[in-house]
């Protein structure tokens, strides 16, 4: 009897650190934060594919670890300051198994999203429009096809012009 109620709280010990590891909140990806170093992301990352870029060299910009499709899951990019790394300035995540603590994420849907955060700003870009959540401070990017926008067009999108069901492209998670 004893064993099994051990079993079982390892076992829900080991599910909470695995959830913990892919929730999105401010400033924070699972354990990672600003001031997680290349060197704590390979140890982090050490089962996974991972490209550093550039490659073969000592200072790394961008830190991108892909899933088994060989698809991108997340693509850290450091702040570089008087040429010398200082910290991670932003995460782009691509996966849906990296969601935030209200349940949004690459999966989601402009409805999803709107109905769980509020949606402080909405600013296009050539490709997507971007929505900017203070709360988690993060950026949410929809792909403009979805919006029935030209993807050139850079005029201003309303909040009432994006379709509920416009899925998400890729949530920034900006570590500043």
């Amino acid at each position: 009897m004893l064993r099994t109620i051990l079993g079982l709280v390892v076992f829900f010990l080991l599910v909470q650190c695995a959830e913990d590891s892919t929730i999105i909140k401010k400033k924070q990806l699972g354990e990672i934060s600003n001031s997680t170093t290349i060197e704590e992301l390979d140890r982090i990352f050490k089962g996974d594919s991972v490209q550093k870029l550039p490659e073969g060299e000592s200072m790394v910009r961008e830190y991108k670890v892909f899933d088994a499709s060989g698809n991108p899951s997340l693509i850290f990019v450091t702040r570089v300051e008087n040429d010398s790394l200082k910290a991670l300035e932003h995460v782009k995540i691509y996966s849906p198994s990296y969601s935030t603590e209200k349940g949004i994420s690459t999966a989601s849907t402009f409805e999803d999203v709107r109905g769980q955060y509020s949606i402080d700003d909405i600013e296009p870009s050539f490709s997507s429009a971007i929505l900017f959540i203070d709360e988690i401070n993060a950026t949410i990017s929809l792909d403009k096809k979805d919006l029935n926008i030209d993807e050139f067009d850079m005029r201003d999108i309303r909040e009432d012009q994006i379709p509920d069901q416009a899925s998400i492209l890729y949530i920034t998670l900006w570590f500043e």
